[in-house]
């Protein structure tokens, strides 16, 4: 896997989440309940501070994308 696919997962992954956290929170409480049997547990004060962590997390979206077109275009 190169550094760009790599990129481009968490791009989606953190967009995702971003979206989710400001448009459809419920859904991720949901999320929750079903994750912390089996993986990690979303801290609640993600869902006090969801409009600051979902745009972050956007925006963080947006630089893994440009990370990873560059990555692409570089051939790396």
């Amino acid at each position: 896997m190169k550094i760009g696919d790599f990129a481009t997962i968490i791009a989606v992954i953190a967009g995702v989440m971003g979206l989710l956290l400001l448009f459809a929170p419920e859904v991720l409480r949901k999320f929750n309940d079903f994750s912390k049997r089996m993986i990690a547990q979303i801290d609640t004060v993600t869902f006090s501070y969801r409009i600051g962590f979902g745009v972050s997390l956007i925006i963080a979206s947006l630089f893994m994308f440009f990370m990873a077109y560059y990555f692409k275009v570089k051939g790396r």
